[in-house]
C-alpha cells in the first residue's frame, strides 16, 4: 500500500501545500500563485494515498473541504482558527526552509492535524508489531482514521479474519460418499486448522507483550535509580548551579529594566533588538514586549508580534503591502529613523519616534484596515 499522507492546504490566489507522512516528516512542501486544483491533485496522490486533508481555519473553507471530498479523504480543522502563536510553535523546526507565510500556514496545518492523530498511529505501529502483523499498518490506519471500522481493535479482527478465511481449504483426495461421521471429522479438521492459526498469532502476540514489559521494567529500573540519586551531593550541586544562573539573569534584567527608566527620564525610548518575530516568546518572557519598540532582521511573519502588543517595529527595509495588512502596529523602515546607542542598548529621540509613528500609521493604518476587512469575511 502506497504512504499515507496527510496534506496541509492553505487556499488564497497564492496557495499553499504542506504534505508531511504518518511520522510527521515532511514530504512536500510549495506555495504558488494561481495555483490549479489539478495541480495539486497530482501533487498530492505522486507521492502517496492521501489521508487527511488539514486547514488551520474555523469554520472549514469550502475549497479545503471539496478538496478532502474529491480525494476521498477525511478533512480536518482545528475548533477555533490556530493563533499566530500557535502557528509559529508548530513550525519553529522548520523555519530555514518556509519561503513565505502560505507555506508556513500549510505546514501549520498539517502538523495540527499529526499532533491530533499521533497516538493513534503510535498505538496502531506498536500494536500491530507486537502480533506480527506490521505490514497492514497503512491499511488499519485508514481504516480507522476514515471510520470503516468502529476502533483499532476492530480493524485488526478483520485482518485476523481475513487472513484465516485466506487459507487454503483442506482438500479431500478420494471421491466418495461422506456419511454423517465424515462430515463431523472434516469440520473438526477444519476447526483445528482455524485454532491452530489463532495459537500461532497469540504466541506472537505473547511474545510482544514480554517484550514491552522487558522495556518497562528497564525503563523504570532507571527511572528508580535516577530517584535515588536526587540526594547525591553532585546532584544537589547541578541543581544549586542552575538557581545561580537563573538568579544572576534576574539581576541583569532588572538591571536592564532600570536603564530603559532612566532613559525614558532623558527623552528616549529604548529599543529591543531581535532576529526575527519568531523568536519573540523567550524576550517577552525575559524582558516583556507590551508596548515596546523592537527592531528585527526579518520581516516574515511579522504578525506573531500582534499578540504581544508592541507600540511600534523597526525593519530592516520597507514593508510590502501584505505585510502591512496584517499587522495592527506602525512599521518604521530603519534607515528612516535616527538610531543611537547608549550604555550599549539602542534607543531612539522621542520626538523623532512620534513623528516616525504618525507618518507609518498614515500608510499602515489603511492596509490593515484593508486586510482586516478581508479576514472577517
Amino acid at each position: 500500500m502506497s504512504t499515507l499522507l496527510i496534506v496541509g492546504y492553505d487556499p488564497g490566489t497564492t496557495a499553499g501545500l504542506a504534505i508531511i507522512d504518518t511520522k510527521g516528516s515532511i514530504v512536500f512542501l510549495k506555495s504558488k500563485r494561481g495555483f490549479k486544483k489539478s495541480e495539486i491533485i497530482s501533487m498530492i496522490t505522486e507521492r502517496g494515498k492521501p489521508l487527511i486533508i488539514a486547514s488551520d481555519r474555523y469554520p472549514l473553507p469550502k475549497s479545503v473541504k471539496k478538496l478532502a471530498s474529491t480525494l476521498g479523504c477525511k478533512y480536518y480543522h482545528p475548533s477555533k482558527p490556530l493563533s499566530i502563536t500557535e502557528k509559529s510553535e508548530l513550525v519553529i523546526d522548520f523555519t530555514e526552509i518556509l519561503s513565505n507565510d502560505h507555506e508556513s500556514d500549510a505546514l501549520a496545518s498539517a502538523l495540527k492535524a499529526f499532533k491530533v492523530y499521533s497516538k493513534l498511529f503510535k498505538k496502531t505501529e506498536s500494536t500491530l508489531s507486537s502480533v506480527g502483523l506490521g505490514e497492514f499498518y497503512e491499511r488499519v490506519v485508514e481504516s480507522v482514521v476514515l471510520g470503516k471500522v468502529e476502533n483499532l481493535n476492530g480493524a485488526i479482527n478483520k485482518i485476523l479474519t481475513e487472513l484465516r478465511k485466506s487459507e487454503k481449504p483442506v482438500v479431500i483426495k478420494k471421491i466418495v460418499e461422506m456419511g454423517p461421521k465424515d462430515k463431523i471429522i472434516m469440520k473438526l479438521q477444519q476447526k483445528i486448522k482455524r485454532l491452530e492459526k489463532d495459537v500461532e498469532i497469540l504466541k506472537k502476540y505473547n511474545e510482544g507483550l514480554k517484550k514491552k514489559l522487558r522495556t518497562r521494567e528497564s525503563y523504570y529500573k532507571k527511572r528508580i535509580a535516577r530517584g535515588m540519586d536526587l540526594g547525591s551531593p553532585i546532584t544537589i550541586q547541578k541543581n544549586i548551579d542552575k538557581l545561580k544562573e537563573r538568579l544572576i539573569k534576574k539581576e541583569s534584567m532588572v538591571e536592564r529594566l532600570k536603564a530603559f527608566r532612566k532613559m525614558g527620564l532623558e527623552g528616549y525610548i529604548p529599543i529591543l533588538e531581535l532576529d526575527e518575530p519568531r523568536k519573540a516568546k523567550d524576550l517577552h518572557e525575559t524582558t516583556g514586549l507590551e508596548d515596546r519598540v523592537v527592531l528585527v532582521n526579518k520581516l516574515i511573519n511579522a504578525q506573531i508580534l500582534n499578540d504581544y502588543k508592541i507600540k511600534a517595529l523597526i525593519a530592516p527595509h520597507e514593508p510590502d503591502e501584505k505585510i502591512l495588512e496584517r499587522v495592527n502596529f506602525p512599521i518604521i523602515v530603519q534607515k528612516d529613523i535616527s538610531i543611537e546607542k547608549i550604555k550599549n542598548i539602542l534607543a531612539i529621540k522621542k520626538q523623532e519616534f512620534e513623528e516616525k509613528v504618525k507618518e507609518a500609521r498614515k500608510v499602515g493604518f489603511a492596509k490593515w484596515l484593508k486586510g482586516h476587512k478581508q479576514r472577517k469575511l
